[in-house]
């Protein structure tokens, strides 16, 4: 029997898969260091995440690439999915945002939640600790933004 937190985070990321990104990347370096935005910076009452964004950076040792975006409730939060380089599977992310500080939750299967990220989204660096769900497994991560969508 799956918990309440559970069964919305399983909802959420059904929410998510209308929108994954089919993208893979190979980490080349040059790829990872020439793309620029302008930064993503917060201030009272702006959203963070008021366009979709793209990042990519590292997972421990692990090259990684995620895109994240407001759910279609704003009201309810964050979501997105990551790939690690040189695999094909996207792992799901649904979260919130308040002023710079995120927390997500990821699954892998689209059931479980199998890891959290806790961090802070500054300028265009996203930072902090992944960690498994009973904290026995921590990883730093830091990402850079490399792309903001247009409002349309």
């Amino acid at each position: 029997m799956m918990s309440r937190e559970a069964g919305k985070f399983a909802a959420a990321l059904v929410l998510v898969l209308g929108f994954a990104s089919a993208s893979v990347f190979a980490g080349n370096d040059k790829v990872f260091t020439e793309a620029a935005a302008a930064p993503v910076t917060a201030t009272a009452g702006q959203n963070l995440f008021a366009r979709p964004l793209t990042l990519r950076g590292t997972l421990g040792d692990a090259q990684i690439e995620m895109h994240l975006q407001l759910k279609p409730d704003p009201t309810e939060g964050i979501q997105g999915t990551y790939t690690i380089a040189g695999q094909s599977t996207k792992i799901l992310l649904a979260g919130e945002s308040e002023n710079t500080d995120v927390i997500m939750e990821e699954s892998i299967n689209g059931k479980d939640v199998s890891g959290e990220w806790a961090g802070q989204l500054v300028g265009n660096t996203f930072s902090g600790t992944w960690s498994t769900m009973d904290d026995a497994v921590t990883k730093p991560f830091v990402l850079t933004v490399l792309s903001a969508k247009p409002v349309k």
